[in-house]
């Protein structure tokens, strides 16, 4: 009778000592849970890019179809907008890796360099284009600036645009403005360009929004890749 009272005793101590299955796995279930919502979270976190801290920059002046921007400037006249010093005639890479020259201003200062492409290099005129990259700061006609996103643009244009999808031979590049990118004073127009504000590549499950096909700017999965302007041009016929 001791002998199974003992037992007894014994048993009902153990039981107190640790808890039953069903609880334990209660208490454990809301860590895999969070854990699973945090990693969902990591997902569509921002990564590093050539756009961050853009936002904090500050106001640079507007380079606007006109003065020593407008379609009949020359090296000359930028050097005497902006010094001698600041301007130089030099190679430039462009897409594909190809090696042209150009002429850039500031080109030891990225928030405020620019590249001028001529026409006429032997003379450095007749003005083609304007490349503005991240993280240049200048703000450009209509409001345009890099790190501009997606939803910025939108309510600038109006409503939604074209844009070739990421990861292509023309990733990331707009057509199909509208409003005050219209009619441009000077006689030029924009050609934005986009890259993806989380991660460039994109992961795989964005492929959707990759490869050589044209979306639209209201398109769902785009928008959570939170597109930024990573450069823009200015273009003069």
């Amino acid at each position: 009778m001791r002998l199974r009272v003992f037992s007894l005793a014994a048993l009902f101590a153990i039981a107190i000592s640790f808890p039953a299955a069903d609880s334990f796995a209660a208490k454990k279930a809301p860590a895999a849970k969070q854990d699973s919502k945090s990693q969902e979270q990591d997902d569509d976190e921002a990564q590093p890019t050539s756009l961050d801290n853009l936002k904090d920059a500050p106001k640079a002046p507007e380079l606007a179809c006109s003065g020593p921007f407008a379609k009949d400037t020359s090296q000359a006249k930028l050097e005497a907008a902006f010094g001698a010093k600041n301007v130089a005639f030099k190679d430039v890479e462009t897409p594909g890796n190809v090696m042209v020259k150009a002429t850039v201003i500031f080109d030891n200062d990225p928030t405020k360099r620019a590249v001028f492409f001529w026409g006429d290099n032997k003379g450095r005129t007749k003005l083609t284009s304007i490349l503005v990259e991240a993280p240049a700061i200048w703000s450009g006609p209509g409001g345009i600036r890099n790190g501009l996103p997606l939803k910025e643009l939108e309510k600038l244009n109006g409503g939604s645009f074209s844009m070739v999808a990421f990861g292509g031979t023309k990733s990331g590049l707009v057509s199909g403005l509208k409003g005050p990118f219209v009619n441009i004073a000077g006689g030029c127009t924009l050609e934005p360009r986009f890259e993806p504000g989380i991660a460039n590549p994109l992961p795989p499950r964005f492929a959707s929004v990759t490869g050589e096909q044209t979306l639209q700017s209201n398109n769902f999965v785009l928008r959570r890749v939170r597109p930024q302007i990573s450069e823009w041009r200015v273009i003069y016929q």
